[in-house]
C-alpha cells in the first residue's frame, strides 16, 4: 500500500465516530423512496462542513444532491462516490444503505483532505429511492453523470466479492375490470374481475416453467374485492419481470401482457397494463474496475468469497450503462441472513458491520484514488465499457 493510501485509510480512521453517526441517524430515521428530505439534508450539512458545496434537487429529484470539494476547479478524469439512503417500508433499513451513504461520504472526505488543491475530480452524488423508484436512472438522464468518467459504491452483504450481474427489471400494474352482482342471487349477472386475477396468476405459475435460469416473474394482489358476497368489479396486483439481459427482459414482459389478455378473454373482463418507470437495466460490469476494488480489498485483509449467484435488481444498472461503475459486496453477517430482512438491519450496526462499514470507505477511496491516478486503469475501465 503506497503512502498516499496510508494516508486515506488513516483520515477514514479518524472520522470513524462520525460515519457511524451517519449510520446511527439513517437507521433511526429510515425514509422511503423520494422521502428522504432529513437523510438528504443531513448528509449535505456534514459535507458542507468538511468542505464541500453541495447543490441539492440536482436532475429535478428533490431528495438528491450533487457535492464537490470547495476551491476546486472540476477537473477530468472525475470519480463519482454514489450514497444511497432510502429505506424499505416498515422494515426501514434492512437493505443497508444507511451504510452505503456512509462509507461513501467517508470515502469522498478522506480523499479530499489527501489530494487538497488536486481533489478536483471527485464528487459525490446522493441517489435518492433505489429500493423501487430509479432515483440514480433519473440522474442519469437529466445529465447529472455527463461530465463524470467513472461511478463506484459499495453494497453490505453476507458474502464479499468484487462484483456481480444484476436483473434488469420491469414494474409493473395489472388491472381487471368487470361488473358487480350478488354472489348468492345474481351470479350470472356478474363479470368476475377475481377470477380473472387468479387466471392471470395461475397463467404466470405456468408460464414459470418454460422460462430461462435468469427469468423471473413475481407479484402480488393489492385488490382482490370488497365482500364475499359482491361479485368484484375490480382487482389489481403488481408484478416484476426480471432478466439478465434486456431483451429477455421485454420478451418476458410480452409473455406476461399475453396472460392478461387470455384470462381477459376466458372472464369476459377487460384489463389494462400500467408500468412504473424507470425500467431497469442489467448491470454492465466493468472488470477493470472490479479488479481495482478486489486488489484493494486484499490489501485491507478482506478475503473474497465465491460468487453464489443470486441476483437482484438495481438502478445502478441503469447507470453502469452511461459511464464505468463499480459496485463490490462486503459481508456484514453470515451467509445465512438474508437482505430486506430485520436481522439484515440490525447486523449494519453490530460489530462486524461497523467494521464492514470502515472497510469499505477505505476500499472506496483507494479505488478511487486508483482511478484517478493510474492513468491505464482509466483506459482498460473505457475499453471495459465500450466492448
Amino acid at each position: 500500500m503506497d503512502n498516499n493510501k496510508e494516508m486515506l485509510c488513516k483520515e477514514i480512521d479518524s472520522l470513524t465516530n462520525e460515519l457511524f453517526g451517519v449510520s446511527d441517524y439513517l437507521l433511526e430515521n429510515p425514509e422511503t423512496a423520494y422521502q428522504e428530505f432529513k437523510a438528504c439534508e443531513y448528509l449535505s450539512s456534514i459535507l458542507e462542513k468538511n468542505g464541500f458545496t453541495v447543490e441539492k434537487g440536482v436532475g429535478d429529484v428533490k431528495t438528491s444532491f450533487l457535492a464537490r470539494p470547495l476551491h476546486c476547479q472540476p477537473s477530468r478524469p472525475m470519480v463519482a462516490l454514489l450514497a444511497e439512503y432510502d429505506a424499505l417500508p416498515k422494515i426501514g433499513h434492512g437493505c443497508g444503505h444507511n451504510m452505503i451513504a456512509a462509507a461513501g461520504l467517508g470515502a469522498a472526505i478522506a480523499l479530499k483532505r489527501v489530494l487538497k488543491d488536486e481533489a478536483g475530480g471527485i464528487a459525490m452524488v446522493g441517489t435518492p429511492a433505489e429500493e423501487g423508484g430509479g432515483g440514480k436512472a433519473l440522474l442519469a438522464e437529466a445529465g447529472i453523470f455527463e461530465q463524470m468518467d467513472a461511478a463506484m459504491m459499495f453494497h453490505p452483504s453476507s458474502t464479499t466479492i468484487a462484483g456481480k450481474g444484476m436483473l434488469g427489471r420491469i414494474k409493473f400494474e395489472v388491472e381487471f375490470f368487470g361488473q358487480t352482482a350478488h354472489a348468492a342471487g345474481t351470479p350470472d349477472q356478474g363479470i368476475n374481475a377475481l377470477d380473472a386475477m387468479i387466471q392471470l396468476f395461475n397463467s404466470v405459475s405456468a408460464l414459470r416453467q418454460q422460462v430461462r435460469a435468469d427469468g423471473r416473474i413475481h407479484g402480488i394482489i393489492t385488490h382482490g374485492g370488497d365482500a364475499p358476497n359482491i361479485i368484484p368489479d375490480y382487482t389489481a396486483a403488481l408484478f416484476y419481470v426480471r432478466a439478465g439481459d434486456r431483451e429477455y427482459r421485454d420478451e418476458l414482459f410480452e409473455r406476461v401482457k399475453k396472460c392478461c389478455e387470455g384470462a381477459s378473454l376466458a372472464t369476459g373482463t377487460t384489463y389494462k397494463v400500467k408500468v412504473f418507470p424507470p425500467i431497469l437495466d442489467p448491470m454492465k460490469r466493468n472488470l477493470a474496475l472490479e479488479s481495482a476494488a478486489a486488489e484493494n480489498l486484499r490489501a485491507l485483509g478482506i478475503a473474497i468469497d465465491k460468487d453464489n449467484g443470486r441476483k437482484g435488481s438495481s438502478d445502478m444498472g441503469n447507470l453502469s450503462h452511461y459511464l464505468p461503475a463499480v459496485h463490490p459486496w462486503i459481508a456484514i453477517s453470515e451467509p445465512n441472513i438474508a437482505g430486506h430482512t430485520v436481522e439484515f438491519r440490525e447486523a449494519t450496526i453490530s460489530d462486524r458491520g461497523r467494521q464492514t462499514l470502515i472497510n469499505a470507505a477505505k476500499m472506496l477511496a483507494m479505488t478511487a484514488y486508483d482511478f484517478l491516478t493510474k492513468p491505464e486503469l482509466q483506459e482498460q475501465a473505457a475499453r471495459d465499457f465500450n466492448s
